[in-house]
């Protein structure tokens, strides 16, 4: 499962492209209209635009899926971590974090010493042996 800033980037794309589909199909499907009386409507033998009925409806259904991802993206919102939390709480945390890290870095190099020091008496253990070995066959 992705994190929720994937998540949210991802949503954000969705309800981006679902704007332009939208806009796509009204551009698309609307009927024309006169800007003012005196015009004359005008009138394209090729272009069967729906009927008005089944164009407010796949308006209506455009807008309600907008609405759900809309809803979905601040649910997102809601969850990140840090929402609610006061700069200041943040700031705290970061600064404990940051004491632990340097805690648990100095531990490592610690921890690295003693294993880089146990591989010496280690290589020296291996020659002790080897050169016994070696002796025996002489």
């Amino acid at each position: 499962m992705t994190d929720r800033l994937t998540q949210l980037q991802i949503c954000l794309d969705q309800l981006t492209d679902m704007f332009f589909a939208s806009l796509t199909y009204v551009d698309q499907n609307h009927d024309s209209v006169k800007l003012n009386e005196s015009d004359l409507k005008m009138v394209n033998p090729d272009y069967h635009p729906a009927s008005q009925l089944d164009f407010q409806s796949s308006l209506q259904e455009l807008s309600r899926d907008i609405i759900l991802k809309t809803r979905q993206i601040l649910t997102i919102i809601d969850t990140l971590p840090g929402v609610g939390v006061s700069k200041e709480e943040q700031l705290a945390k970061i600064q404990l974090l940051s004491r632990e890290l340097e805690e648990v870095e100095l531990q490592k190099k610690k921890v690295i010493l003693k294993k880089d020091d146990l591989m010496k008496v280690v290589d020296k253990l291996i020659l002790l042996v080897s050169d016994g070995i070696a002796m025996t066959r002489d």
